[in-house]
């Protein structure tokens, strides 16, 4: 049984404020209608062994001008067939990060987040899971696209980790080619990246 962790919860009220205060006409980000005709990217997930998962985005960027950060959070989308596919707003991708909550997860207390960069590697370094494991700082931010169209292979394993009470099946997910990044690096648990919180990006 997945078991819905503290984040899951806070952006399903989130995301939830967020559809009572969208106009009339609003899509499903909460856009204004008019705000239609904007470019948005297809981004498309490979996620190999991971049927069932879900995946939601959520961008939060760090502005000089508001006390608080803007955030928008997607749906949850669920992987089938090897594949999970969003179309956010092109300039939402600047700043993105992406939770992952697959089927024998235990009670952790957090949400899987996608490590995009590990500590120490360069864009386009390749990344393994005997490597991925090791690794102790990750940037839960992606810097984004300006393609239409974009699909990235993430890697989801179960490993085990410390959860509330006991050790417990965990997950682990990153993208094996590392991408272009924004800080904050974050301190990673055996290469884990867990969020309680939205991840604020910039």
């Amino acid at each position: 049984m997945t078991v819905r962790r503290p984040l899951a919860l806070a952006l399903a009220v989130t995301a939830v404020l967020a559809g009572l205060a969208a106009p009339a006409g609003a899509s499903e980000t909460g856009t204004e209608a008019p705000a239609r005709a904007a470019q948005r990217t297809t981004l498309t997930f490979e996620v190999a062994d991971c049927e069932g998962c879900t995946v939601q985005l959520v961008h939060a960027m760090s502005t000089l001008d508001a006390d608080e950060p803007h955030v928008w959070i997607s749906r949850e989308r669920t992987v089938q067939d090897g594949s999970v596919t969003f179309r956010p707003l092109t300039r939402r991708t600047h700043g993105l990060s992406a939770t992952v909550v697959a089927p024998w997860e235990g009670h952790t207390g957090y949400v899987t987040t996608v490590a995009f960069r590990y500590g120490g590697e360069s864009v386009g370094d390749e990344v393994t899971l005997a490597q991925a494991v090791t690794e102790k700082k990750a940037s839960a931010c992606w810097e984004g696209t300006r393609r239409r169209s974009l699909t990235l292979p993430l890697v989801v394993e179960e490993v085990e980790v410390q959860g509330v009470k006991e050790r417990v099946p965990g997950s682990i997910a990153f993208v094996p080619t590392t991408q272009s990044w924004l800080r904050p690096m974050r301190q990673a648990w055996d290469g884990v990246l867990g969020s309680q919180d939205v991840n604020i990006c910039g």
